[in-house]
């Protein structure tokens, strides 16, 4: 089996400000922490999937059991990927489950790093991290999600120093009201530009000039794809990983329609301006940002490249100026579909793809191997998932799973067959199905505890029936 959706509808997050296991299980290495009073389901439901899975069934109820030996080996560096966004969701006032529809809920990388552990066997390294949205506040995310206890956890109880990496080079910090781009003092690790060149999603489409992404300089996107030069920045931590461990927290997508295995690579970059989100202007003038002519969307979108080249200069009073007066231009437009918001977008998926190439066939010196450099595995975080407005803005939508996989166009194709989406109508997976680098084609049926949702993805299952964001919905939806 390369695929499992291990489903138990009544799961809970562990309250357990550690997230230990509830039950103290004879592999378990932090035996002198205690176990929690209070039942841990994600503990128990991701071991389970591991015994589902058959992994090192020989040592099953021993010490010695080790299910992630099959993938990781004493010595190497493995990186846990975990989706971690913002530290802000406007969609649910609750806190609790504001966070828990928007970022990888941290019980998860406590359970998926302990086995990590276990297989590397007091050699090699970890490193725990994600590269965030500009304006996220890194500190504050931790603190009010959990992660923070999760080092706590780690510091007491563990002899190497560990904290969860803030990935990103560049963030957008607040002093004295005022909004300004500066270095993140923070960063452990170097960046690495690496240039896909003739083997980008963008090579020869002559883009030049009309990419963007919200909120950067459109100049400083379209200079790094142009001609021959189609680079990204990633986090040198990424290209030193012999195995790393994605955990996406799946949700609606604005621009990509949802967010999955091959998504959560975004979070690999340490620039964002890298990375081309839409092009400007309507579809029949060779944009993407919006379906038709619209003048008022096209001043609007004059007016963004005016305040993301303020804000990149620190101009904060032109940025605000401009930013007020776009927002009281919108608020009347009634057809809101903009910033490539829409399932019209074609430019997404190319990026998405690229960095999904990138960290299957770079090795750490920045160079595009013929073979994959290592080895990816994929589990999600489906106990709570999100919807509507994802990914920023998603609505908490419990769900009770895990999906795991050890190819993410396998897992993605499994992930929006449980969403209720039509693969055929969403460009990320439709171009990536078609990636001889990224798939063999293989055939997909996706096995779980639960009768109902085997089965393959060309036939009818069970599903969770996902509400689209605005720009997607009427389109994805499986009929």
């Amino acid at each position: 089996m390369s695929n499992y959706f291990y489903f138990n509808e009544k799961c809970e997050y562990p309250k357990d400000r550690f997230c230990r296991p509830s039950e103290l299980y004879p592999e378990y290495l932090f035996k002198n922490a205690g176990i929690s009073n209070e039942k841990n389901d994600v503990y128990e439901m991701i071991r389970n999937m591991f015994i589902a899975l058959e992994l090192d069934k020989d040592n099953l109820g021993t010490e010695k059991w080790n299910p992630l030996g099959r993938y990781i080996k004493r010595g190497q560096t493995v990186l846990i990927k975990p989706n971690l966004v913002t530290d802000k969701n406007g969609a649910e006032k609750n806190r609790r489950k504001a966070m828990e529809c928007l970022i990888t809920h941290p019980s998860v990388v406590k359970c998926i790093l302990d086995y990590v552990l276990i297989a590397l066997d007091g050699t090699g390294g970890v490193i725990v991290g994600d590269a965030p949205i500009q304006d996220c506040d890194f500190k504050r995310l931790k603190r009010i999600s959990g992660y923070q206890a999760l080092e706590d956890f780690y510091k007491q109880n563990f002899s190497e120093h560990f904290t969860i990496k803030d990935f990103r080079k560049i963030i957008l910090t607040e002093k004295q009201g005022k909004k300004i781009q500066s270095e993140n003092k923070e960063m452990e690790f170097s960046t690495q530009i690496v240039n896909l060149s003739k083997q980008s999603y963008f090579y020869g489409k002559n883009y030049e000039k009309i990419l963007r992404i919200t909120n950067y300089d459109a100049k400083d996107t379209n200079q790094h794809h142009c001609r021959d030069v189609q680079e990204y920045c990633l986090n040198s931590a990424c290209l030193v990983a012999d195995v790393i461990i994605s955990i996406p927290k799946p949700k609606t997508h604005r621009l990509a329609g949802y967010t999955g295995a091959l998504k959560n690579f975004v979070g690999i970059n340490a620039r964002k301006e890298y990375l081309p989100h839409h092009r400007k202007g309507e579809k029949k003038k060779g944009g993407d940002e919006y379906p038709v002519r619209d003048s008022v969307k096209r001043f609007s979108s004059q007016l963004d490249d005016w305040k993301n080249r303020a804000y990149k200069k620190n101009y904060e009073f032109a940025a605000s100026f401009i930013t007020n007066i776009n927002a009281l231009i919108m608020k009347r437009h009634r057809d809101r579909t903009r910033y490539g918001m829409w399932y019209g977008n074609d430019t997404i998926w190319r990026t998405i793809l690229d960095l999904n190439r990138i960290i299957n066939y770079c090795d750490n010196e920045g160079n595009i191997r013929d073979t994959r450099q290592r080895k990816i595995l994929y589990l999600g975080d489906m106990i709570v998932c999100g919807e509507k407005e994802g990914p920023l803005s998603p609505s908490y939508k419990r769900i009770g799973g895990f999906l795991f996989a050890d190819n993410a166009v396998v897992f993605d194709l499994c992930l929006v067959k449980l969403m209720g989406y039509d693969y055929l109508k969403i460009p990320t997976l439709k171009n990536a199905m078609r990636d001889k680098m990224l798939y063999d084609g293989e055939t997909v049926f996706l096995h779980s505890n639960q009768p109902e949702y085997c089965g393959g993805i060309n036939h009818k299952m069970k599903h969770f029936e996902f509400e689209p964001t605005s720009g997607w919905r009427g389109h994805i939806e499986v009929i």
